[in-house]
């Protein structure tokens, strides 16, 4: 019976091995070493996106990457986790920093779309920004970050919330909008 468990879990280490290899080689520009990408983790990208990771990253089960026109670069710092389910789509470019905790259900998004009034919303053109987390950060389960926002080293994101402005370092923001409730001590 030991066995039994011991070779389905040595399987089960194999079959991760080969998984991570496989989508490194296949959509990563870069990545150190450690790097664990579950088996229902999905990447769309046009050829030319740059996807570059540190060492220690981890991205969960279902997390989606959509890297699309017209210059999508995406950044993920060292000891970084990626929560399940989540998105991440980038239009320009998207920089997670180091030790970073990114909870289920996050979605981090660098554009949005146009909202004149002279024409349809689908047919304009995106609007086209940028995100930037610093290191040590902790985004809550179920959180939006929104374009042109940067999060400084150390901040804290509520879950459920929607980021639209610039969080200091070491703020904890929470709601919709997010705001600054307090620092970490």
């Amino acid at each position: 019976m030991k066995t039994d468990k011991a070779s389905y879990r040595n399987r089960g280490g194999i079959i991760q091995r080969i998984t991570t290899a496989y989508k490194r080689l296949r959509y990563f520009t870069a990545a150190g070493d450690d790097l664990v990408i579950k088996r229902s983790a999905e990447f769309r990208m046009v050829k030319h996106a740059v996807l570059k990771v540190g060492s220690g990253v981890t991205i969960q089960d279902e997390a989606f990457f959509q890297l699309t026109m017209p210059e999508p670069k995406v950044f993920i710092g060292n000891n970084t986790v990626i929560g399940r389910r989540n998105i991440i789509t980038a239009k320009n470019r998207i920089s997670i920093g180091s030790d970073v905790l990114i909870g289920s259900d996050v979605q981090i998004i660098d554009h949005s779309h146009g909202m004149r009034r002279d024409m349809p919303i689908r047919l304009q053109k995106a609007d086209i920004g940028f995100v930037e987390i610093g290191d040590d950060v902790w985004i809550g389960a179920g959180a939006k970050i929104l374009m042109n926002v940067k999060i400084g080293n150390g901040a804290v994101i509520g879950a459920n919330s929607v980021v639209l402005t610039d969080i200091p370092e070491y703020g904890i923001a929470v709601g919709s909008p997010a705001r600054v409730v307090k620092y970490r001590e």
